[in-house]
Protein backbone atom coordinates (compact mmCIF):
# COMPACT_ATOMS: atom_id res chain seq x y z
CA UNK A 1 0.00 0.00 0.00
CA UNK A 2 2.93 2.36 0.51
CA UNK A 3 4.24 2.04 -3.08
CA UNK A 4 1.10 3.19 -4.84
CA UNK A 5 1.28 3.90 -8.62
CA UNK A 6 -0.27 6.94 -10.13
CA UNK A 7 -3.18 5.26 -11.92
CA UNK A 8 -5.44 2.48 -10.76
CA UNK A 9 -5.15 0.64 -14.09
CA UNK A 10 -1.38 0.21 -13.77
CA UNK A 11 -1.74 -0.86 -10.15
CA UNK A 12 -4.35 -3.45 -11.05
CA UNK A 13 -2.18 -4.97 -13.76
CA UNK A 14 0.88 -5.13 -11.51
CA UNK A 15 -0.96 -6.65 -8.55
CA UNK A 16 -2.84 -9.12 -10.71
CA UNK A 17 0.42 -10.36 -12.21
CA UNK A 18 2.04 -10.75 -8.78
CA UNK A 19 -0.90 -12.24 -6.85
CA UNK A 20 -3.75 -14.70 -7.14
CA UNK A 21 -6.42 -12.17 -6.14
CA UNK A 22 -9.09 -11.75 -8.85
CA UNK A 23 -9.28 -8.41 -10.62
CA UNK A 24 -12.71 -7.33 -9.24
CA UNK A 25 -11.52 -7.94 -5.67
CA UNK A 26 -8.36 -5.95 -6.36
CA UNK A 27 -10.38 -3.04 -7.70
CA UNK A 28 -12.53 -2.99 -4.58
CA UNK A 29 -9.48 -3.10 -2.34
CA UNK A 30 -7.72 -0.31 -4.23
CA UNK A 31 -10.74 1.96 -4.19
CA UNK A 32 -11.33 1.41 -0.46
CA UNK A 33 -9.94 4.28 1.68
CA UNK A 34 -7.09 3.29 3.98
CA UNK A 35 -6.73 4.76 7.48
CA UNK A 36 -3.85 7.12 8.15
CA UNK A 37 -2.01 7.80 11.41
CA UNK A 38 -4.33 10.67 12.36
CA UNK A 39 -7.48 8.61 11.99
CA UNK A 40 -8.61 10.17 8.67
CA UNK A 41 -9.20 8.22 5.50
CA UNK A 42 -6.81 8.58 2.56
CA UNK A 43 -8.18 8.03 -0.93
CA UNK A 44 -6.76 5.15 -2.96
CA UNK A 45 -5.73 7.29 -5.91
CA UNK A 46 -4.94 10.96 -5.59
CA UNK A 47 -6.30 13.29 -8.26
CA UNK A 48 -3.90 14.67 -10.80
CA UNK A 49 -2.03 17.74 -9.63
CA UNK A 50 -2.61 17.17 -5.90
CA UNK A 51 -0.25 16.08 -3.18
CA UNK A 52 -0.83 13.19 -0.82
CA UNK A 53 -1.84 15.53 1.96
CA UNK A 54 -4.48 17.19 -0.19
CA UNK A 55 -5.90 13.78 -1.07
CA UNK A 56 -7.15 13.33 2.52
CA UNK A 57 -10.93 12.89 2.58
CA UNK A 58 -12.75 14.09 5.67
CA UNK A 59 -15.40 11.87 7.21
CA UNK A 60 -18.02 14.60 6.74
CA UNK A 61 -17.59 14.84 2.93
CA UNK A 62 -20.72 15.22 0.86
CA UNK A 63 -22.14 11.90 -0.47
CA UNK A 64 -23.34 13.56 -3.65
CA UNK A 65 -19.89 14.91 -4.42
CA UNK A 66 -18.32 11.53 -3.68
CA UNK A 67 -20.80 9.81 -6.00
CA UNK A 68 -20.11 12.28 -8.79
CA UNK A 69 -16.36 11.87 -8.35
CA UNK A 70 -16.69 8.08 -8.42
CA UNK A 71 -18.80 8.28 -11.58
CA UNK A 72 -16.25 10.50 -13.32
CA UNK A 73 -13.44 8.18 -12.27
CA UNK A 74 -15.31 5.12 -13.53
CA UNK A 75 -16.09 6.84 -16.84
CA UNK A 76 -12.43 7.81 -17.23
CA UNK A 77 -11.35 4.23 -16.47
CA UNK A 78 -13.86 2.91 -19.00
CA UNK A 79 -12.63 5.26 -21.72
CA UNK A 80 -9.05 4.31 -20.95
CA UNK A 81 -9.88 0.61 -21.12
CA UNK A 82 -11.77 1.02 -24.39
CA UNK A 83 -8.84 2.94 -25.87
CA UNK A 84 -6.48 0.14 -24.81
CA UNK A 85 -8.75 -2.46 -26.40
CA UNK A 86 -8.95 -0.48 -29.64
CA UNK A 87 -5.17 -0.10 -29.73
CA UNK A 88 -4.63 -3.83 -29.24
CA UNK A 89 -7.16 -4.67 -31.95
CA UNK A 90 -5.51 -2.22 -34.35
CA UNK A 91 -2.16 -3.82 -33.61
CA UNK A 92 -3.57 -7.22 -34.60
CA UNK A 93 -4.91 -5.79 -37.87
CA UNK A 94 -1.55 -4.18 -38.64
CA UNK A 95 0.27 -7.47 -38.01
CA UNK A 96 -2.17 -9.30 -40.28
CA UNK A 97 -1.63 -6.84 -43.11
CA UNK A 98 2.13 -7.53 -43.33
CA UNK A 99 2.32 -11.28 -42.66
CA UNK A 100 1.24 -14.54 -44.26
CA UNK A 101 0.22 -16.10 -40.96
CA UNK A 102 -0.35 -15.07 -37.36
CA UNK A 103 0.94 -17.08 -34.40
CA UNK A 104 -1.91 -17.51 -31.94
CA UNK A 105 -2.56 -19.47 -28.76
CA UNK A 106 -5.77 -20.09 -26.86
CA UNK A 107 -4.39 -22.71 -24.46
CA UNK A 108 -4.29 -21.91 -20.77
CA UNK A 109 -0.98 -21.79 -18.93
CA UNK A 110 2.23 -19.85 -18.55
CA UNK A 111 4.07 -17.98 -21.26
CA UNK A 112 6.44 -20.85 -22.05
CA UNK A 113 3.62 -23.35 -22.28
CA UNK A 114 1.58 -20.99 -24.49
CA UNK A 115 4.59 -20.54 -26.77
CA UNK A 116 4.86 -24.31 -27.19
CA UNK A 117 1.13 -24.75 -27.77
CA UNK A 118 0.71 -21.84 -30.16
CA UNK A 119 -0.55 -22.42 -33.69
CA UNK A 120 -0.62 -20.46 -36.91
CA UNK A 121 -3.64 -18.78 -38.53
CA UNK A 122 -3.49 -18.08 -42.26
CA UNK A 123 -4.51 -14.50 -43.01
CA UNK A 124 -6.50 -13.49 -46.05
CA UNK A 125 -4.24 -13.94 -49.06
CA UNK A 126 -3.56 -11.34 -51.71
CA UNK A 127 -1.40 -11.55 -54.83
CA UNK A 128 1.78 -10.95 -52.85
CA UNK A 129 0.96 -13.80 -50.49
CA UNK A 130 0.20 -16.19 -53.34
CA UNK A 131 3.47 -15.34 -55.07
CA UNK A 132 5.41 -16.08 -51.90
CA UNK A 133 3.39 -19.21 -51.21
CA UNK A 134 4.15 -20.68 -54.66
CA UNK A 135 7.80 -19.71 -55.04
CA UNK A 136 10.23 -22.30 -56.41
CA UNK A 137 12.38 -22.58 -53.27
CA UNK A 138 9.48 -23.16 -50.89
CA UNK A 139 10.44 -26.80 -50.16
CA UNK A 140 14.04 -25.99 -49.30
CA UNK A 141 13.23 -22.85 -47.32
CA UNK A 142 10.87 -24.76 -45.04
CA UNK A 143 13.80 -26.83 -43.73
CA UNK A 144 16.08 -23.95 -42.85
CA UNK A 145 16.94 -23.78 -39.12
CA UNK A 146 14.92 -20.60 -38.65
CA UNK A 147 11.75 -21.91 -40.28
CA UNK A 148 12.12 -25.32 -38.64
CA UNK A 149 12.40 -23.72 -35.21
CA UNK A 150 9.37 -21.50 -35.88
CA UNK A 151 7.18 -24.34 -37.19
CA UNK A 152 4.10 -24.65 -35.02
CA UNK A 153 3.84 -28.42 -35.63
CA UNK A 154 7.25 -29.05 -34.06
CA UNK A 155 6.61 -26.77 -31.09
CA UNK A 156 3.16 -28.21 -30.38
CA UNK A 157 4.40 -31.82 -30.52
CA UNK A 158 7.67 -31.27 -28.69
CA UNK A 159 6.04 -31.52 -25.27
CA UNK A 160 4.78 -33.90 -24.12
CA UNK A 161 4.40 -36.15 -27.19
CA UNK A 162 7.88 -36.17 -28.72
CA UNK A 163 9.53 -35.76 -25.33
CA UNK A 164 7.81 -38.91 -24.08
CA UNK A 165 8.60 -40.95 -27.20
CA UNK A 166 12.22 -39.81 -27.25
CA UNK A 167 12.66 -40.57 -23.55
CA UNK A 168 11.01 -43.99 -23.76
CA UNK A 169 13.05 -44.97 -26.82
CA UNK A 170 16.29 -43.90 -25.13
CA UNK A 171 15.35 -45.85 -22.00
CA UNK A 172 14.60 -48.98 -24.04
CA UNK A 173 17.89 -48.65 -25.91
CA UNK A 174 19.82 -48.14 -22.69
CA UNK A 175 18.25 -51.20 -21.12
CA UNK A 176 18.94 -53.42 -24.13
CA UNK A 177 22.45 -52.17 -24.94
CA UNK A 178 23.87 -51.47 -21.48
CA UNK A 179 21.97 -53.56 -18.97
CA UNK A 180 21.07 -56.77 -20.78
CA UNK A 181 24.15 -56.93 -23.03
CA UNK A 182 26.51 -56.33 -20.10
CA UNK A 183 24.94 -58.92 -17.79
CA UNK A 184 24.10 -61.62 -20.34
CA UNK A 185 26.46 -64.60 -20.38
CA UNK A 186 25.12 -65.96 -23.64
CA UNK A 187 26.70 -65.21 -26.99
CA UNK A 188 24.92 -62.55 -29.03
CA UNK A 189 23.13 -63.37 -32.24
CA UNK A 190 22.12 -61.31 -35.27
CA UNK A 191 18.92 -61.05 -37.24
CA UNK A 192 19.20 -61.88 -40.95
CA UNK A 193 20.49 -58.85 -42.81
CA UNK A 194 21.37 -56.80 -39.69
CA UNK A 195 24.52 -56.46 -37.57
CA UNK A 196 22.94 -55.49 -34.23
CA UNK A 197 23.95 -57.72 -31.32
CA UNK A 198 20.84 -59.35 -29.87
CA UNK A 199 20.30 -61.29 -26.63
CA UNK A 200 17.30 -63.34 -25.54
CA UNK A 201 16.52 -61.04 -22.58
CA UNK A 202 16.23 -57.86 -24.65
CA UNK A 203 12.84 -56.13 -24.89
CA UNK A 204 11.86 -56.17 -28.55
CA UNK A 205 8.77 -56.64 -30.70
CA UNK A 206 8.44 -58.17 -34.18
CA UNK A 207 8.16 -55.65 -36.98
CA UNK A 208 5.18 -57.51 -38.49
CA UNK A 209 2.94 -56.20 -35.67
CA UNK A 210 3.43 -52.62 -36.86
CA UNK A 211 3.31 -53.51 -40.54
CA UNK A 212 -0.14 -55.08 -40.19
CA UNK A 213 -1.62 -52.38 -37.93
CA UNK A 214 -0.17 -49.43 -39.86
CA UNK A 215 -2.88 -49.75 -42.54
CA UNK A 216 -5.72 -49.52 -40.00
CA UNK A 217 -3.99 -46.68 -38.17
CA UNK A 218 -3.49 -44.75 -41.40
CA UNK A 219 -7.18 -45.10 -42.26
CA UNK A 220 -8.26 -43.90 -38.80
CA UNK A 221 -5.99 -40.84 -38.86
CA UNK A 222 -6.89 -40.00 -42.47
CA UNK A 223 -10.64 -40.22 -41.87
CA UNK A 224 -10.37 -38.02 -38.78
CA UNK A 225 -8.34 -35.41 -40.67
CA UNK A 226 -10.78 -35.44 -43.58
CA UNK A 227 -13.77 -34.98 -41.29
CA UNK A 228 -12.00 -32.13 -39.51
CA UNK A 229 -11.12 -30.44 -42.80
CA UNK A 230 -14.71 -30.87 -43.95
CA UNK A 231 -15.82 -28.92 -40.88
CA UNK A 232 -13.23 -26.25 -41.73
CA UNK A 233 -14.57 -25.91 -45.27
CA UNK A 234 -18.14 -25.73 -43.99
CA UNK A 235 -17.22 -22.98 -41.54
CA UNK A 236 -15.41 -21.02 -44.25
CA UNK A 237 -18.36 -21.37 -46.62
CA UNK A 238 -20.68 -20.10 -43.90
CA UNK A 239 -18.59 -16.98 -43.42
CA UNK A 240 -18.47 -16.50 -47.21
CA UNK A 241 -22.27 -16.70 -47.27
CA UNK A 242 -22.39 -14.21 -44.41
CA UNK A 243 -20.11 -11.82 -46.28
CA UNK A 244 -22.05 -12.03 -49.55
CA UNK A 245 -25.48 -11.75 -47.96
CA UNK A 246 -24.45 -8.85 -45.69
CA UNK A 247 -23.21 -6.86 -48.67
CA UNK A 248 -26.32 -7.68 -50.70
CA UNK A 249 -28.65 -6.76 -47.82
CA UNK A 250 -26.87 -3.46 -47.18
CA UNK A 251 -26.95 -2.59 -50.87
CA UNK A 252 -30.64 -3.49 -51.16
CA UNK A 253 -31.59 -1.36 -48.16
CA UNK A 254 -29.54 1.62 -49.33
CA UNK A 255 -30.85 1.57 -52.91
CA UNK A 256 -34.50 0.67 -52.42
CA UNK A 257 -35.28 2.73 -49.34
CA UNK A 258 -36.98 5.15 -49.55
CA UNK A 259 -39.07 3.87 -52.45
CA UNK A 260 -40.45 6.12 -55.19
CA UNK A 261 -44.06 5.17 -54.44
CA UNK A 262 -44.35 7.31 -51.33
CA UNK A 263 -42.86 10.22 -49.47
CA UNK A 264 -39.57 9.66 -47.67
CA UNK A 265 -40.37 10.10 -43.99
CA UNK A 266 -37.79 10.76 -41.34
CA UNK A 267 -38.60 7.41 -39.71
CA UNK A 268 -37.79 5.46 -42.86
CA UNK A 269 -34.54 7.35 -43.46
CA UNK A 270 -33.42 6.84 -39.86
CA UNK A 271 -34.37 3.16 -40.02
CA UNK A 272 -32.34 2.75 -43.19
CA UNK A 273 -29.16 4.01 -41.52
CA UNK A 274 -29.99 1.99 -38.40
CA UNK A 275 -30.40 -1.21 -40.44
CA UNK A 276 -27.08 -0.81 -42.23
CA UNK A 277 -25.35 -0.41 -38.87
CA UNK A 278 -27.07 -3.57 -37.68
CA UNK A 279 -25.74 -5.43 -40.71
CA UNK A 280 -22.24 -4.13 -39.95
CA UNK A 281 -22.51 -5.16 -36.30
CA UNK A 282 -23.67 -8.73 -36.96
CA UNK A 283 -20.25 -10.20 -38.02
CA UNK A 284 -18.53 -8.73 -34.95
CA UNK A 285 -21.17 -10.15 -32.60
CA UNK A 286 -20.91 -13.53 -34.34
CA UNK A 287 -17.13 -13.51 -33.97
CA UNK A 288 -17.42 -13.12 -30.21
CA UNK A 289 -20.16 -15.75 -30.14
CA UNK A 290 -18.00 -18.41 -31.82
CA UNK A 291 -14.62 -17.90 -30.13
CA UNK A 292 -13.47 -17.89 -26.53
CA UNK A 293 -11.60 -14.58 -26.66
CA UNK A 294 -13.27 -12.89 -29.63
CA UNK A 295 -9.98 -13.02 -31.60
CA UNK A 296 -8.26 -10.76 -29.07
CA UNK A 297 -4.85 -12.32 -28.32
CA UNK A 298 -4.17 -9.73 -25.62
CA UNK A 299 -6.97 -11.26 -23.50
CA UNK A 300 -5.33 -14.12 -21.60
CA UNK A 301 -7.85 -16.58 -20.15
CA UNK A 302 -6.59 -19.08 -17.59
CA UNK A 303 -8.21 -22.18 -16.11
CA UNK A 304 -9.02 -20.39 -12.88
CA UNK A 305 -10.46 -17.29 -14.57
CA UNK A 306 -14.12 -16.88 -13.52
CA UNK A 307 -16.73 -16.87 -16.25
CA UNK A 308 -17.95 -13.48 -15.11
CA UNK A 309 -14.50 -11.94 -15.56
CA UNK A 310 -14.10 -13.58 -18.98
CA UNK A 311 -17.46 -12.27 -20.11
CA UNK A 312 -16.64 -8.80 -18.79
CA UNK A 313 -13.39 -8.73 -20.78
CA UNK A 314 -15.20 -9.94 -23.91
CA UNK A 315 -17.94 -7.34 -23.44
CA UNK A 316 -15.35 -4.57 -23.13
CA UNK A 317 -13.57 -5.69 -26.31
CA UNK A 318 -16.87 -5.92 -28.22
CA UNK A 319 -17.85 -2.47 -26.97
CA UNK A 320 -14.61 -1.05 -28.34
CA UNK A 321 -15.39 -2.51 -31.78
CA UNK A 322 -19.02 -1.43 -31.78
CA UNK A 323 -17.99 2.15 -31.03
CA UNK A 324 -16.41 2.31 -34.48
CA UNK A 325 -19.86 1.62 -35.95
CA UNK A 326 -22.35 3.31 -33.62
CA UNK A 327 -22.40 6.90 -32.42
CA UNK A 328 -22.61 6.64 -28.64
CA UNK A 329 -23.25 10.39 -28.54
CA UNK A 330 -26.68 9.69 -30.00
CA UNK A 331 -28.98 8.56 -27.21
CA UNK A 332 -30.95 6.10 -29.38
CA UNK A 333 -27.81 4.39 -30.66
CA UNK A 334 -26.28 4.34 -27.19
CA UNK A 335 -29.39 2.58 -25.87
CA UNK A 336 -29.04 -0.12 -28.51
CA UNK A 337 -25.34 -0.66 -27.76
CA UNK A 338 -26.09 -0.94 -24.05
CA UNK A 339 -28.86 -3.41 -24.80
CA UNK A 340 -26.52 -5.57 -26.90
CA UNK A 341 -23.80 -5.48 -24.23
CA UNK A 342 -26.20 -6.36 -21.42
CA UNK A 343 -25.51 -9.62 -19.62
CA UNK A 344 -29.03 -10.83 -20.39
CA UNK A 345 -28.28 -10.88 -24.14
CA UNK A 346 -26.57 -14.26 -24.19
CA UNK A 347 -27.02 -14.67 -27.97
CA UNK A 348 -26.03 -11.26 -29.30
CA UNK A 349 -26.10 -12.16 -33.03
CA UNK A 350 -29.67 -13.41 -32.63
CA UNK A 351 -30.57 -10.13 -30.92
CA UNK A 352 -29.24 -8.13 -33.89
CA UNK A 353 -31.14 -10.24 -36.43
CA UNK A 354 -34.32 -9.83 -34.39
CA UNK A 355 -33.87 -6.04 -34.52
CA UNK A 356 -33.52 -6.25 -38.32
CA UNK A 357 -36.65 -8.36 -38.65
CA UNK A 358 -38.58 -5.96 -36.43
CA UNK A 359 -37.58 -2.92 -38.51
CA UNK A 360 -38.51 -4.68 -41.73
CA UNK A 361 -41.87 -5.78 -40.30
CA UNK A 362 -42.85 -2.43 -38.80
CA UNK A 363 -41.19 0.29 -40.90
CA UNK A 364 -40.06 -1.02 -44.28
CA UNK A 365 -43.45 -2.55 -45.13
CA UNK A 366 -45.23 0.81 -45.52
CA UNK A 367 -44.83 2.03 -49.13
CA UNK A 368 -46.79 5.19 -48.36
CA UNK A 369 -44.06 6.25 -45.93
CA UNK A 370 -41.30 5.50 -48.39
CA UNK A 371 -40.94 1.84 -47.40
CA UNK A 372 -40.78 -1.22 -49.60
CA UNK A 373 -43.54 -2.97 -51.47
CA UNK A 374 -44.40 -6.57 -50.63
CA UNK A 375 -41.92 -8.36 -52.95
CA UNK A 376 -38.99 -6.17 -51.92
CA UNK A 377 -39.81 -6.54 -48.22
CA UNK A 378 -39.97 -10.30 -48.71
CA UNK A 379 -36.47 -10.22 -50.22
CA UNK A 380 -35.20 -8.46 -47.11
CA UNK A 381 -36.80 -11.17 -44.98
CA UNK A 382 -35.14 -13.80 -47.16
CA UNK A 383 -31.72 -12.25 -46.55
CA UNK A 384 -32.36 -12.13 -42.80
CA UNK A 385 -33.41 -15.79 -42.92
CA UNK A 386 -30.12 -16.67 -44.63
CA UNK A 387 -28.23 -14.90 -41.84
CA UNK A 388 -30.29 -16.91 -39.34
CA UNK A 389 -29.22 -20.11 -41.12
CA UNK A 390 -25.58 -19.01 -40.99
CA UNK A 391 -25.86 -18.41 -37.26
CA UNK A 392 -27.55 -21.77 -36.67
CA UNK A 393 -25.03 -23.74 -38.72
CA UNK A 394 -22.11 -22.04 -36.98
CA UNK A 395 -23.61 -22.96 -33.63
CA UNK A 396 -24.03 -26.53 -34.87
CA UNK A 397 -20.32 -26.75 -35.65
CA UNK A 398 -19.19 -25.17 -32.38
CA UNK A 399 -21.46 -27.38 -30.24
CA UNK A 400 -21.04 -30.72 -32.04
CA UNK A 401 -17.53 -32.20 -32.24
CA UNK A 402 -16.52 -35.28 -34.16
CA UNK A 403 -17.82 -38.30 -32.29
CA UNK A 404 -15.60 -38.30 -29.21
CA UNK A 405 -15.34 -42.10 -28.96
CA UNK A 406 -13.85 -42.20 -32.45
CA UNK A 407 -11.42 -39.38 -31.62
CA UNK A 408 -10.29 -40.97 -28.36
CA UNK A 409 -9.89 -44.42 -29.88
CA UNK A 410 -7.74 -42.98 -32.68
CA UNK A 411 -5.65 -41.08 -30.14
CA UNK A 412 -5.11 -44.17 -27.99
CA UNK A 413 -4.22 -46.31 -30.99
CA UNK A 414 -1.76 -43.75 -32.37
CA UNK A 415 -0.13 -43.08 -28.99
CA UNK A 416 0.41 -46.77 -28.25
CA UNK A 417 1.69 -47.43 -31.77
CA UNK A 418 4.27 -44.61 -31.63
CA UNK A 419 5.33 -45.42 -28.05
CA UNK A 420 6.09 -49.09 -28.81
CA UNK A 421 7.63 -48.48 -32.23
CA UNK A 422 11.23 -48.22 -30.81
CA UNK A 423 11.00 -51.84 -29.65
CA UNK A 424 10.53 -52.97 -33.26
CA UNK A 425 13.18 -50.65 -34.68
CA UNK A 426 15.92 -51.64 -32.24
CA UNK A 427 16.83 -55.01 -33.89
CA UNK A 428 17.33 -53.20 -37.21
CA UNK A 429 18.84 -49.83 -36.23
CA UNK A 430 20.53 -50.50 -32.91
CA UNK A 431 20.83 -48.14 -29.93
CA UNK A 432 22.07 -45.17 -31.97
CA UNK A 433 19.55 -45.18 -34.82
CA UNK A 434 16.38 -46.13 -32.93
CA UNK A 435 15.67 -42.85 -31.04
CA UNK A 436 15.99 -40.48 -34.04
CA UNK A 437 14.06 -42.81 -36.36
CA UNK A 438 11.28 -43.16 -33.78
CA UNK A 439 11.08 -39.39 -33.31
CA UNK A 440 10.87 -38.71 -37.06
CA UNK A 441 8.13 -41.29 -37.65
CA UNK A 442 6.19 -40.15 -34.59
CA UNK A 443 6.51 -36.50 -35.64
CA UNK A 444 4.80 -37.12 -38.98
CA UNK A 445 2.12 -39.43 -37.61
CA UNK A 446 1.25 -37.23 -34.65
CA UNK A 447 1.50 -34.09 -36.81
CA UNK A 448 -1.25 -35.33 -39.13
CA UNK A 449 -3.49 -36.08 -36.15
CA UNK A 450 -2.72 -32.68 -34.58
CA UNK A 451 -3.73 -30.83 -37.76
CA UNK A 452 -6.99 -32.76 -37.84
CA UNK A 453 -7.67 -31.82 -34.23
CA UNK A 454 -7.00 -28.13 -34.92
CA UNK A 455 -9.33 -27.82 -37.92
CA UNK A 456 -12.05 -29.70 -36.04
CA UNK A 457 -12.86 -26.36 -34.38
CA UNK A 458 -12.58 -24.23 -37.54
CA UNK A 459 -13.35 -20.83 -36.07
CA UNK A 460 -10.21 -20.93 -33.91
CA UNK A 461 -7.96 -21.18 -37.00
CA UNK A 462 -9.68 -18.57 -39.17
CA UNK A 463 -8.82 -14.86 -39.33
CA UNK A 464 -12.32 -13.85 -38.30
CA UNK A 465 -11.15 -10.32 -37.45
CA UNK A 466 -10.18 -9.84 -41.11
CA UNK A 467 -13.51 -11.19 -42.34
CA UNK A 468 -15.36 -8.74 -40.09
CA UNK A 469 -13.15 -5.88 -41.24
CA UNK A 470 -13.75 -6.66 -44.92
CA UNK A 471 -17.53 -6.80 -44.44
CA UNK A 472 -17.48 -3.54 -42.48
CA UNK A 473 -15.34 -1.74 -45.05
CA UNK A 474 -17.53 -2.95 -47.91
CA UNK A 475 -20.70 -1.74 -46.18
CA UNK A 476 -19.03 1.62 -45.53
CA UNK A 477 -18.11 1.82 -49.21
CA UNK A 478 -21.74 1.12 -50.14
CA UNK A 479 -22.93 3.86 -47.78
CA UNK A 480 -20.55 6.44 -49.29
CA UNK A 481 -21.39 5.39 -52.83
CA UNK A 482 -25.13 5.55 -52.13
CA UNK A 483 -24.78 9.05 -50.67
CA UNK A 484 -22.79 10.16 -53.71
CA UNK A 485 -25.41 8.78 -56.09
CA UNK A 486 -28.29 10.44 -54.24
CA UNK A 487 -26.44 13.73 -54.20
CA UNK A 488 -25.83 13.62 -57.96
CA UNK A 489 -29.45 12.65 -58.61
CA UNK A 490 -30.70 15.55 -56.49
CA UNK A 491 -28.42 17.94 -58.36
CA UNK A 492 -29.65 16.64 -61.70
CA UNK A 493 -33.29 16.97 -60.67
CA UNK A 494 -32.76 20.50 -59.33
CA UNK A 495 -31.35 21.58 -62.72
CA UNK A 496 -34.45 20.31 -64.54
CA UNK A 497 -37.40 21.54 -62.56
CA UNK A 498 -39.79 21.49 -65.54
CA UNK A 499 -40.43 17.96 -66.65
CA UNK A 500 -42.63 17.70 -69.78
CA UNK A 501 -44.97 14.77 -70.11
CA UNK A 502 -44.04 11.91 -72.45
CA UNK A 503 -45.96 11.76 -75.73
CA UNK A 504 -48.00 8.70 -76.73
CA UNK A 505 -46.83 7.20 -80.03
CA UNK A 506 -49.06 4.15 -80.59
CA UNK A 507 -51.59 1.78 -79.05
CA UNK A 508 -50.91 -1.88 -78.37
CA UNK A 509 -53.36 -4.77 -78.83
CA UNK A 510 -54.98 -4.22 -75.41
CA UNK A 511 -55.65 -0.58 -76.11
CA UNK A 512 -52.85 0.67 -73.86
CA UNK A 513 -50.72 3.52 -75.10
CA UNK A 514 -46.96 3.28 -75.51
CA UNK A 515 -44.98 6.29 -74.32
CA UNK A 516 -41.87 7.85 -75.72
CA UNK A 517 -39.06 9.12 -73.46
CA UNK A 518 -36.64 11.62 -74.95
CA UNK A 519 -32.95 11.66 -73.96
CA UNK A 520 -30.26 13.86 -75.40
CA UNK A 521 -27.84 11.00 -76.06
CA UNK A 522 -25.63 11.13 -79.17
CA UNK A 523 -25.80 8.05 -81.36
CA UNK A 524 -22.03 7.58 -81.08
CA UNK A 525 -22.38 7.00 -77.34
CA UNK A 526 -24.75 4.07 -77.74
CA UNK A 527 -21.87 1.68 -78.33
CA UNK A 528 -19.95 2.78 -75.23
CA UNK A 529 -20.63 2.98 -71.52
CA UNK A 530 -22.57 6.07 -70.46
CA UNK A 531 -23.11 7.05 -66.87
CA UNK A 532 -26.88 7.68 -66.61
CA UNK A 533 -26.26 10.39 -64.01
CA UNK A 534 -24.23 12.39 -66.53
CA UNK A 535 -26.88 12.23 -69.30
CA UNK A 536 -28.95 15.42 -69.75
CA UNK A 537 -32.62 14.54 -70.17
CA UNK A 538 -35.85 16.29 -71.07
CA UNK A 539 -38.40 13.86 -69.66
CA UNK A 540 -38.16 11.21 -66.99
CA UNK A 541 -41.63 10.19 -65.89
CA UNK A 542 -42.91 6.81 -64.75
CA UNK A 543 -45.75 5.26 -66.66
Amino acid sequence: WAMRPITTGVQLRVLQRCSLVPRPVLRQQLQRPRPSAGGTAVAAVAPTGTSRGSATAESTASPVRDGATATCASDADLEQSLAAQATAQKRLHDRSAHAMLIHYCRDHGGRLYRWFRGFSIDVSFDFRHWRKHQKATRHISLWTPRNTFRADNLRRLFFPDLAWIGGSSCAACYYNACVVAAESAEAPYHLPGFNVDMHPMMITLPLECFTVTSVALGLLVTFKTQMGYGRFLEGRNLWATLSNESKALASRVLNRIPSQSGEASHLVLASRAYSVKLVRSFPFALKYHLTEDGCNPHIEIQDDTPDSETRAAMTLALQAELRSIWDVGNEDEKVFVDRILATEASNRPQHILHELSYINATVFVHPALGGLDFPAATEVDRSIAILHNVLGNCEKIIRTPIYTSYTRFTSRFLWLWCSTLPLALYPMLGPLGTPPASLIIAFFMLGIEDIGSRVEQPFDVMPLWQYCQMIDQTCLQLVRHSEAIRKRVDEAISKHTEVPLPTPVSNDEDGDQEWEYEFDVPSSALNSFVDPLDMPFHAVRKR
